[in-house]
């Protein structure tokens, strides 16, 4: 009878990591998660699926749209979670409610989207931490810094962070009719200077804030943008938002990570999430940010909680391109590997001492001689190579073997 085999496909959208690459991001999360532990923030798990209506409270509906949905038996509307910072406010006002504050929590694991942006998979990797409970410039800087310093732990190289305050952009169009702000915000996302000044002519702005505005792509430096910025602006909003940047600004320097960082006055990012200080992270040849973050102050109080919080997001799977470890082969764990000739039981025995003691110890499954067990060793990348016999047990060298 003939047998007819057909070749397994995975789903469009998902990636299958082999043993190095695997390697490589399990590296990585630990890094980041022992990272965030450092700055005391706690280790929280949330489920990869949400109801609907959960998600709602929190994430847009343009996300929304692209996610995986489903119903379970009992007919509640389910998805997969594309992002986790609303999960983890769920916990936070719910389970948590009566914990001291600040809460500092941390987190790690997949998302998913049904229907990915162009470009993106269907699912990825997140690491990334919320701090819950105040609103300050020290809180603000310290997710940013946090973030910088979990991607040096990971072994990241020449990448920079900007970082920005809705506010400032905010306070410029807060008194423009809805239409009007809609066509300015529109243009400044396409970075159409041309589209830009025509919808600023439309509008009763200052000469000199609409200056100011068309020479947004260009507002990114040091503390000098701000001192010009801040001569231009004449809304209370704008000037809390260069306040409050010129202040993170200083504590990130404090934080001695003032090197990596440049202000951006021209980011303008979602004003209906984000209330605040924001940041992203870029390095050479990545299209897209590595990291997110910044503040958000009206989450919590669609749970019930009118807490304040900022916090970051780590795309674990874009550092690792990066990086170079989707195709790259981080290397194994030191091994062992132990072979018997007849009887594995002194084997079994030593290689649970040898275990416990810490080492990666593979044992061989079937019985063979010195001359195979060697061959296997070089095939393993072994570290050590030992053969039990009834004489006890020998490693074995290039030179020959020796007693243990």
């Amino acid at each position: 009878m003939k047998v007819t085999v057909k070749q397994a496909s995975k789903p469009p959208g998902f990636v299958d990591l082999l043993p190095g690459p695997a390697r490589f991001r399990r590296r990585l999360e630990q890094t980041m998660l022992a990272t965030f532990e450092s700055w005391a923030y706690d280790l929280v798990e949330t489920p990869a699926v949400e109801e609907v209506a959960t998600l709602e409270l929190g994430v847009q509906p343009e996300m929304m749209r692209r996610l995986f949905k489903f119903a379970d038996g009992d007919g509640r509307l389910l998805a997969m979670v594309g992002e986790r910072t609303v999960p983890v406010a769920r916990v936070a006002a719910g389970q948590m409610r009566q914990w001291p504050l600040p809460l500092r929590l941390c987190y790690l694991g997949p998302t998913f989207q049904g229907h990915p942006a162009p470009g993106a998979g269907r699912e990825s990797f997140q690491a990334g931490a919320e701090l819950i409970g105040v609103h300050s410039a020290a809180a603000d800087a310290e997710v940013v810094a946090m973030a910088i310093k979990a991607l040096e732990a990971c072994g990241l190289e020449g990448f920079q962070v900007e970082v920005g305050h809705v506010g400032f952009f905010g306070g410029l169009i807060e008194r423009l009719e809805p239409a009007a702000r809609g066509r300015v915000l529109d243009a400044l996302a396409g970075r159409d200077l041309v589209a830009l000044e025509e919808a600023l002519a439309d509008t009763d702005l200052g000469a000199a804030e609409q200056e100011l505005m068309l020479r947004f792509p260009a507002l990114r430096g040091d503390t000098g943008i701000l001192d010009a910025a801040g001569s231009m602006v004449d809304n209370p909003i704008s000037a809390t938002a260069v306040a409050e940047l010129r202040e993170v600004y200083r504590l990130l320097t404090d934080h001695g990570v003032g090197a990596r960082v440049n202000l951006d006055l021209g980011a303008v990012r979602d004003f209906d999430y984000y209330t605040g200080v924001i940041f992203e992270v870029f390095a050479p040849g990545a299209g897209t940010p590595l990291a997110v973050g910044g503040r958000y102050d009206r989450l919590l109080q669609r749970f019930g909680e009118p807490w304040p919080a900022t916090g970051l997001v780590v795309f674990v799977d874009r550092v690792q391109a990066v990086m170079g470890g989707l195709n790259g082969n981080a290397p194994a764990p030191s091994r062992t590997l132990v072979g018997y000739g007849a009887d594995p039981a002194a084997a079994l025995t030593l290689a649970a001492r040898l275990r416990a003691a810490g080492e990666s110890v593979a044992v061989e499954v079937q019985a063979g001689d010195e001359v195979a067990l060697r061959a296997r060793g070089r095939t393993l990348e072994a570290e050590r190579v030992i053969f039990c016999d009834d004489a006890g047990a020998w490693e074995l060298g290039r030179d020959g073997r020796t007693a243990l």
